[in-house]
């Protein structure tokens, strides 16, 4: 704080001394606003106070700049830049999109498109769009960081491969499943060229991968990314851990969804038994992968099997909230579904 007023009072001396337009009084004002946009990250949620300081400091800026040095000079543009980004981390993104446009466009119109600044600003630009519900908009600026971002910056680089795995998350988000399978597939090919076939962040970006094929229902496809997870988590993280019961349940579902549930049962069985492991018996997620293994039981018309794992949901629902369990009576008339079945059914 005391830093903070400091430079508050700086700048007023400066610009009683030099005149509010002076381009050292400009500097101090950039700076003090700046100072104030970084303290703004410490403020409580919804707290703006910094923020609304900061602009229109910025925005005095903005008006002598544009006058003297002309809407597309790099210090205009540094300047509507930060108008945008202030408004957007106060939550204005409706307010903010004018100014990062303006600076997009009047860097685009110079020889640094490609520029890490101007991917930068073009990525900003992104988020506000998204955060104004403007998806295509979002989409179409994220890509061009991107493109830009594959031609100057190296294959592997932090930067790149970030923008890249954003795009994905808002391919996938956005339904587009071919453009985020094949994105998928170039990340999970930088990854085990880089890093390994082996590496955790390989096998992670194999997972999105295998969800990714999943909602686009070539579980074919799934299954294989799948299996290949779960052979290196096994490795990684043991076959008893809570990472490994997701990708063994994620599996399963693949199978049954795919009219294969005898090849499911095996992952349902290993998913249930990671998760009492790792979470004890009456947990909720061990009883998710329990009520699983049932359905597992069921699509596969083993009705023994079925009735024995329901049974023993039962006694761990009445082990957590006693004979009133509120699940007890929906779990008892799917019992009784069970034991009628199996009375049609006959002795085997």
């Amino acid at each position: 704080m005391d830093s903070t007023l400091r430079m508050r009072d700086e700048l007023a001396e400066a610009e009683r001394r030099l005149g509010p337009g002076h381009e050292d009084v400009l500097r101090l004002r950039h700076n003090y606003a700046f100072f104030l946009c970084m303290w703004s990250a410490a403020a409580p949620p919804g707290d703006t106070y910094m923020q609304d300081q900061a602009i229109p400091l910025l925005l005095e800026n903005l008006r002598h700049q544009s006058a003297t040095l002309g809407p597309h000079a790099r210090d205009t543009l540094i300047t509507l830049h930060g108008i945008g980004s202030a408004h957007l981390s106060a939550g204005r993104p409706a307010e903010a999109i004018p100014y990062l446009e303006q600076a997009v466009e009047g860097s685009d119109r110079g020889p640094g498109r490609d520029e890490e600044e101007t991917l930068t600003w073009r990525e900003k630009l992104s988020d506000a769009y998204a955060a104004a519900g403007r998806a295509d908009r979002a989409l179409a600026s994220l890509e061009e960081a991107v493109a830009g971002s594959r031609r100057l910056l190296p294959p592997g680089g932090d930067r790149l491969e970030a923008r890249k795995q954003k795009l994905f998350m808002a391919y996938r988000a956005g339904g587009l499943l071919t453009e985020a399978i094949a994105l998928c597939r170039e990340i999970v090919a930088d990854k085990e060229r880089f890093y390994g076939p082996d590496h955790l962040d390989t096998y992670i970006w194999l997972d999105n991968l295998a969800h990714v094929h999943h909602d686009a229902r070539d579980l074919d496809a799934a299954v294989a990314c799948y299996e290949r997870v779960i052979d290196g988590f096994e490795r990684i993280h043991g076959p008893d851990s809570e990472e490994i019961a997701y990708r063994y349940h994620n599996l399963a579902i693949a199978h049954l969804e795919a009219g294969r549930p005898e090849r499911a049962l095996p992952y349902l069985k290993a998913a249930l038994a990671a998760r009492e492991h790792s979470l004890g018996p009456d947990h909720p997620g061990t009883l998710d992968a329990l009520i699983g293994l049932i359905s597992g039981y069921d699509q596969a018309w083993r009705v023994e099997e079925a009735i024995e794992a329901t049974e023993r949901l039962i006694a761990a629902l009445v082990r957590l909230g006693g004979p009133t369990h509120p699940k007890l009576p929906e779990v008892y008339t799917y019992l009784d579904q069970l034991t009628r079945a199996r009375s049609r059914e006959g002795p085997s």
